[in-house]
């Protein structure tokens, strides 16, 4: 794991092949807490991860996408779940019980859950990057709509139902974030509980 000191030189720069992007991230967050997020550069970052400027960039196109950069592995473990074999038109609680397992693989995928915190309470202090969860959830978002229509739930329907999924569970980040809870799936379940589904017809529609 990288750490950074204020105290210490910067590291020499090197050159690797690849870089461990959460360790990077969690070296980033500490010089956030300790120098400011507005005041601490993408270069800074990568002298003190001893890495090249180039080398940073071809992971995170800016802070931003670092602080953003947790979810790939939420997309990648929820995918494989998300694309099971399925019936269209399954019943209302078959397709919330899959969600909800999705979302718990998410969890499960996090190599750490410590760095993810840190993530979320930076976001939840910064306007820039609140302000931006519309973009990086996006991918998120169009998984959980294929999902749905491919069960027979209407383009409609669905992307309704995505915009409160959505907006409740990252509601729900930011709760467990705020929180000393180890876990986030218990604010998980709860923040699905809230998604109001009373039924899908055989077109698609909700009933109710």
């Amino acid at each position: 794991m990288l750490s950074y000191d204020p105290n210490t030189p910067a590291r020499p720069l090197g050159r690797p092949v690849s870089i461990d992007p959460e360790a990077v991230a969690a070296l980033a967050l500490k010089m956030f807490a300790e120098r400011g997020y507005e005041q601490t550069s993408m270069e800074d970052i990568a002298r003190h991860a001893g890495v090249g400027r180039k080398t940073l960039y071809r992971h995170f196109a800016n802070k931003a996408e670092l602080v953003w950069g947790g979810m790939g592995p939420v997309i990648e473990a929820s995918a494989p779940l998300l694309d099971a074999p399925h019936t269209p038109g399954s019943p209302a609680q078959e397709i919330l019980a899959g969600i909800q397992s999705a979302l718990i693989a998410g969890v499960a995928a996090l190599p750490n859950l410590a760095v993810t915190r840190g993530r979320l309470r930076l976001i939840a202090e910064h306007a820039e990057l609140m302000n931006r969860s519309h973009e990086f959830l996006g991918a998120q978002r169009k998984q959980t709509c294929d999902y749905l229509t491919a069960r027979g739930v209407s383009d409609e329907s669905a992307r309704y139902f995505c915009a409160a999924l959505i907006g409740v569970t990252f509601e729900a980040w930011l709760q467990w974030a705020a929180s000393d809870d180890p876990d986030p799936v218990s604010h998980l379940r709860r923040a699905l509980g809230y998604v109001i589904v009373a039924e899908w017809g055989p077109s698609g529609e909700t009933s109710g």
